[in-house]
């Protein structure tokens, strides 16, 4: 399978800057929240099935048939291919260009299985009904980056879900902090191959549009625009590691997927008193500054914030079906 490589002129520069202020009207949203990270059971193998096909365990490339027809731009599909790098693609006439990003990396499992029912490393994937939608599951568990052998090159999880309704998410599990190869904090996910790596978005299947998430997971970029450009100059890299349960949804704007954080609770604008309106139910809420730190927790819907210094903060509101973020402006 071919790898993404981008030469390109530097006149790309102007076109970039231009594509940058005139954006067309997005095919996407991107919506953010948080829920409790459930690794796959029931699920497929994808290491066994190789074991079983006498292939390579640690690789695949794979097309899915998804079961329903996935809406995606102005086309649809009901057929998906996926390789162990955590890229999918849709068009098959274009083999060296992936129309889904997921997490763009020379992923390998962590270890050789023991035994076919033994497999602790894997890729897996299972296709399910959700909130009364359908939606296909796939996810690298306990992988790391092909090529590191180093001790710091600890599992990572992560999953992608397809929705029948188009959305796409990106589920965070398990991300291994601080001493790992894996993860350059300020720099993105690190790799040994040329391509920087980390990509979070979708391309269309002609090339000419893209959305993606980019820079601060909390405070992100959200680039859209030629993918040809964006890519080329690396603006398109995750460069802090999202907490576990954390979910980027890449959101259709003619789907109505149910499961999503709801409308923001309060102005995202506050002074010294933060006020949830009364329509959001929740049993409890946290306070973080940008470094992730926790500052205030509590019930009360009438929040005093006057020990604050201006600034950005992000607040989590936990009700019973799940934790939702929002971040905030404290002036």
């Amino acid at each position: 399978m071919t790898k993404l490589k981008f030469h390109r002129p530097l006149l790309i520069l102007i076109v970039f800057m231009q594509s940058m202020v005139l954006r067309s009207q997005s095919d996407y949203k991107v919506d953010t929240f948080t829920v409790v990270y459930d690794t796959l059971t029931d699920y497929n193998s994808l290491v066994k099935e190789n074991i079983l096909a006498q292939k390579w365990f640690f690789l695949f490339e794979k097309e899915f048939d998804l079961g329903f027809d996935f809406p995606f731009y102005d086309k649809s599909f009901d057929k998906i291919s996926f390789s162990s790098y955590g890229l999918g693609l849709f068009d098959t006439e274009s083999p060296s260009w992936y129309h889904l990003y997921t997490l763009d990396n020379d992923w390998d499992i962590c270890d050789e299985p023991t035994s076919l029912n033994n497999i602790k490393y894997d890729y897996r994937y299972k296709f399910e009904n959700e909130n009364g939608k359908k939606v296909f599951k796939l996810e690298w568990h306990d992988v790391c980056l092909y090529g590191l052998n180093s001790t710091k090159n600890r599992p990572f999880n992560f999953q992608t879900w397809l929705w029948e309704n188009g959305d796409v998410d990106l589920r965070f599990g398990d991300m291994i902090r601080g001493d790992t190869s894996i993860f350059i904090p300020g720099y993105g996910f690190n790799t040994h191959s040329s391509l920087r790596a980390g990509n979070f978005g979708l391309v269309n299947t002609n090339d000419t549009k893209s959305i993606f998430y980019a820079d601060d997971y909390l405070s992100p970029n959200i680039l859209e625009g030629n993918p040809d450009e964006i890519l080329y100059f690396g603006r398109s890299t995750i460069k802090t590691l999202p907490h576990e349960g954390f979910v980027i949804r890449f959101k259709k704007q003619t789907s109505s997927t149910n499961d999503a954080r709801p409308t923001l609770p309060f102005p995202n604008v506050v002074g010294d008193i933060l006020t949830i309106s009364t329509d959001f139910p929740f049993s409890e809420y946290q306070i973080f500054d940008m470094s992730g730190r926790e500052i205030k927790k509590g019930i009360d819907r009438e929040i005093d914030l006057s020990f604050l210094q201006n600034g950005y903060y992000v607040i989590k509101l936990k009700d019973g079906a799940g934790i939702y973020s929002y971040k905030f402006v404290k002036q």
